[in-house]
């Protein structure tokens, strides 16, 4: 706060009186009215009121502050003698510790410095006191006394009020305290420098030591090298020896050699001769086979297009059908509006002759009974009937009714082929469908074990991958998807060979290899500079999941071709490094030993620079 303003400020007094003892807290807040306890100090007018400006003009705060005041000095009326004579233990400003601004306000306002404080002794001298104390404020343990004179009178006035209990500045600090463990605390940061130091001392002889270790261990290896050479080249010469021997020894008949060569030579050319007989009868099968097939095709696609005539002509006859039945319905309806009119002339007749079914003459139900039908309304339709059919043969070209029977004969015949083929169809959808379950579900779950391998491995990467089974209508289009999420903005993609990048196709690629290791089997695998385009974060881990695949035991054997390894590798027993050194420059004659020292050499060069 101070740097914002010309003079000092000072926090709100409750905050800045410490009374060492608690018992003297009543004393000071029996005094200093609760405004001017959260009141802020000013030395400066200007301060002040800028302060207020900015706090109670613009934000609206509810806020108090007061000026400190000029004077320096203030003196007290009694000496210490009179006081402890009539048992003061001190003034109130004795009893307090605050910031000299601070006490300045409280004395020139309060005039802490002239309130004397006392025992349980000073309510024994209450009399005394009001003679030489006429004017002021005193304390006792339990009391307060404030004596004044009257304005009438020469006589002195005094009042006594019950103290209350300390509720704000009760709370204290032990400075002294705080300033022993300030001590201790800087004594503990100089001897903390000086284990750092000592720290740091012992470190670089720690260095030193490593180094001189280090040239030791590389000493080491130089001469276990060379002890294992030379125990090579002595097993080399052991074993040259004993072949030269065992030649020595062996006495060889070159004839019979021959004998068992030539016979042998003569089995192989049988069983060849054979071969060649067997193969040259499987190309007759397979050319015969093969024109079978092609007759098969060939029948098949004249099936085809038989049923496509077929289709033609029963969409034809089904039009030519259609049109049928449509003159069909025309012509009945026209009947049942003749019978209509018959009925009703009919009915016009009996009314005209007067007579009923019921009261026939005996001739005319003769004549009836000549007829199968017992009611005129059976006869009349049958009459009608009659009628309408030989008006109708009368109008019909009889080759149009031979037409639509051959057309309809045929396209029952059509129709029984076609359900005949729908029933072939389901049979093979079937058969299919058999086909299909005895391998899908396989598939299926050696699909998901990939996918499980490949989601772990991506999830060490902090990454996403999943692989599915990519179905289809057409078996052609079956595959295998891989869908990656490099980037937790992106969302999951398919693996593709324009999207992704070198380095990501590359992680994507290996882990996918790493995923089928456990459902494959082979004596060994090839990697050949997969590590090419990755980032130096995803190439550790990738290789730190090769490692641990490649070295678990019944696996099979890796072989990682790279032209560069990342330093500082994590390798175990059962991994080998071979360094390969070739090239137009090398001479073919340098010994394996002398290439080893060549590279510790470099090496130890490398170091030492990057040391210094």
């Amino acid at each position: 706060i101070n740097a914002e303003y010309g003079g000092e400020v000072l926090e709100p007094l409750q905050l800045i009186i410490n009374v060492p003892n608690p018992a003297n807290a009543k004393f000071i807040e029996s005094i200093i009215p609760r405004n001017d306890r959260k009141a802020f100090l000013f030395e400066r007018t200007d301060d002040l009121n800028l302060f207020m400006k900015e706090l109670r003009d613009k934000q609206r705060l509810n806020i108090n502050a007061v000026i400190a005041p000029r004077e320096e000095n203030f003196q007290s009326n009694l000496d210490a003698a009179t006081l402890k004579s009539f048992g003061f233990l001190g003034y109130l400003v004795d009893f307090i510790e605050c910031p000299p601004l601070a006490k300045k306000y409280l004395c020139k306002h309060y005039r802490i410095h002239n309130v004397p404080i006392g025992s349980a002794t000073v309510d024994k001298n209450i009399e005394r006191i009001n003679k030489v104390i006429t004017q002021g404020l005193y304390f006792t343990p339990t009391h307060r006394y404030q004596n004044s004179r009257s304005r009438y009178s020469s006589d002195t006035i005094s009042s006594i009020s019950q103290l209350r209990g300390a509720k704000i500045f009760s709370l204290t600090v032990d400075t002294k305290q705080i300033q022993r463990l300030q001590s201790e605390l800087t004594e503990i940061e100089k001897e903390s420098d000086l284990a750092k130091a000592r720290y740091q001392e012992f470190k670089t002889k720690q260095q030193d030591l490593r180094v001189k270790d280090q040239n030791f261990r590389d000493e080491k290896n130089k001469i276990l090298q060379s002890i294992r050479h030379r125990e090579t080249v002595e097993d080399k010469i052991k074993n040259r020896n004993h072949k030269i021997a065992q030649l020595k020894n062996s006495s060889t008949n070159l004839e019979e050699e021959k004998t068992k060569c030539f016979q042998r030579s003569q089995q192989i050319l049988l069983k060849c001769t054979s071969l060649q007989k067997k193969m040259c009868t499987l190309y007759v099968e397979f050319e015969k086979k093969l024109n079978e097939k092609n007759e098969t095709t060939i029948q098949k696609i004249e099936v085809s297009l038989e049923v496509s005539d077929a289709e033609e002509q029963l969409q034809s006859s089904t039009s030519e059908l259609q049109e049928a039945k449509e003159t069909l319905d025309n012509h009945i309806g026209e009947i049942k509006r003749k019978r209509d009119h018959a009925r009703k002339l009919l009915e016009e007749a009996k009314a005209t002759c007067g007579l009923d079914r019921d009261n026939l003459p005996n001739e005319y139900k003769k004549m009836f009974k000549q007829y199968p039908c017992s009611d005129v309304n059976d006869l009349d339709q049958q009459l009608n009937e009659a009628r309408a059919l030989a008006e109708c043969s009368n109008e019909v070209d009889p080759q149009v009714i031979t037409e639509y029977k051959n057309r309809k004969r045929e396209i029952d015949t059509y129709v029984q082929e076609v359900e005949a083929n729908q029933e072939k169809l389901a049979e093979y959808e079937k058969q299919i469908s058999v086909i299909r379950d005895k391998w899908h579900g396989p598939v299926t779950n050696i699909v998901e074990q990939i996918n499980e391998k490949f989601r772990s491995f991506f999830a060490r990467l902090r990454c996403a991958g999943e692989v599915i089974l990519s179905e289809h209508e057409d078996y052609d289009k079956w595959g295998i998807d891989i869908r990656v999420q490099f980037r937790n903005s992106d969302d999951m993609k398919r693996l593709t060979s324009s999207y992704q990048s070198g380095g990501e196709k590359s992680v994507s690629t290996i882990l996918y290899l790493l995923s089928l290791q456990g459902l494959t089997d082979c004596p060994f695998r090839v990697v050949d500079e997969i590590n090419q385009g990755m980032d130096p974060k995803n190439e550790r881990k990738v290789f730190e999941m090769m490692a641990h695949a490649a070295t678990i035991e019944g696996t099979s054997q890796y072989f990682l071709i790279t032209p560069k390894l990342l330093p500082d590798l994590d390798y175990n027993d059962k991994m080998n490094i071979l360094s390969i050194f070739n090239g137009l420059g090398l001479e073919s004659s340098l010994d394996e030993s002398f290439v080893v020292e060549r590279v510790i050499e470099n090496n130890r060069i490398r170091m030492s620079q990057m040391v210094n």
